[in-house]
């Protein structure tokens, strides 16, 4: 392996152990638990979506997406109802509630991460996201 190979291996590896530490601390960014947070964007995103779809979207188990979900569903963020094509179907939406969860969470993480990359030029900030919608893309081949 070259040595750039290893370093990119260590550096992603550092990168989710120190986001996931995060998210799971008192130092959390925003009010929503990471998966709430990504499901609710997912749906800001893409519109009304089924469980299916979502479910494909992340890699995960429906019952997986069901659960949380359904929390979701609890806490009057999502709403279920018909799919107008096929009424046997379910779709899952944001609620007003839901949206404006969303909006302050989403600040706020958007407002941490201009704190972290302060002194990056747009230049650098540009390249670093395109490379990563490139490696998230990898991850999806």
């Amino acid at each position: 392996m070259s040595k750039e190979i290893k370093r990119i291996e260590y550096e992603l590896t550092s990168l989710i152990r120190k986001a996931v530490f995060r998210d799971q601390s008192e130092r959390k960014i925003g009010i929503l638990e990471r998966s709430a947070y990504l499901l609710m964007r997912q749906l800001d995103e893409y519109g009304p979506s089924r469980l299916k779809e979502l479910a494909e979207a992340f890699k995960l188990d429906i019952s997986t997406l069901s659960r949380q979900a359904a929390a979701l569903e609890s806490k009057e963020l999502i709403q279920r109802f018909s799919d107008p094509s096929d009424g046997r179907v379910s779709l899952f939406d944001l609620t007003e509630l839901g949206k404006e969860k969303l909006a302050v969470d989403s600040r706020m993480r958007l407002e941490w991460y201009e704190g972290l990359l302060e002194g990056w030029s747009d230049e650098e900030k540009k390249l670093f996201g395109e490379l990563l919608v490139r490696m998230n893309g990898a991850f999806d081949e």
